[in-house]
């Protein structure tokens, strides 16, 4: 999988350090990975699930502490993230 939005996740974990080492642990398990679809991604990720009115994928990471939302194109094997929230600032309605 290639990943976008890396500079995303720096400026996350400068913010909060303890959510450096699940984002470390996170991208280095989504590039290696080829998910060729949703279920493949709960397969690795259980806590993975897809927002009902934007499609995101929504991650939960660093033990519920915060969720990683982002697009994925299971065509081309590519994951945008596209912002990390705290619990408190997630709100799946949005999504």
């Amino acid at each position: 999988m290639t990943i976008f939005g890396e500079a995303v996740v720096a400026r996350f974990a400068k913010k909060r350090a303890d959510s450096r080492v699940p984002l470390v642990r996170f991208l280095d398990l989504a590039r290696s990975a080829a998910w060729e679809h949703f279920p493949a991604v709960k397969e690795t990720l259980p806590s993975a699930d897809l927002g009902k009115r934007t499609g995101r994928l929504i991650i939960d990471i660093g033990g519920n502490k915060y969720r990683v939302i982002a697009a994925i194109n299971f065509e081309t094997q590519e994951l945008d993230i596209e912002r990390i929230l705290t619990h408190g600032e997630y709100n799946r309605e949005d999504l």
